[in-house]
């Protein structure tokens, strides 16, 4: 006899219980803090976060079309500002924003000097 996949898992429910883990995150313990995909930060703790992802919330300072159909906008908080690159349309400056993406490191180096920036690629 074969039990399908619901039948199993209902059979190893009723054989261990369905009290509460203490090994197990409550409603108590941020459940839904952990489950977000992106940390909330300040802009100047964006270059800590490389190759993660992150929200930041600011005014666009400035814009700038890039190659490739791609738009570069400067949001500004009151720690410092980050470039965002998107696909997207860019709202007006001075507009607020809530922006999440991954924080990416362009590596630049100008006649000997490391002028390395970081840059959050908007999803």
């Amino acid at each position: 006899m074969s039990f399908s996949r619901v039948g199993l898992v209902a059979v190893c429910l009723s054989a261990i219980g369905c009290s509460a883990s203490p090994n197990l995150p409550t409603a108590s313990n941020n459940v839904l803090t952990m489950l977000e995909p992106g940390e909330r930060v300040k802009i100047r703790e964006v270059g800590a976060k490389r190759d993660r992802t992150v929200q930041v919330e600011g005014k666009i300072k400035a814009q700038a079309p890039l190659m490739g159909g791609q738009r570069a906008y400067e949001v500004q908080d009151e720690t410092g500002s980050v470039w965002i690159v998107t696909g997207r349309s860019v709202p007006a400056i001075g507009s607020s924003v809530n922006v999440q993406g991954k924080v990416r490191l362009q590596k630049i180096d100008l006649a000997g000097q490391d002028q390395s920036t970081v840059y959050i690629e908007q999803q």
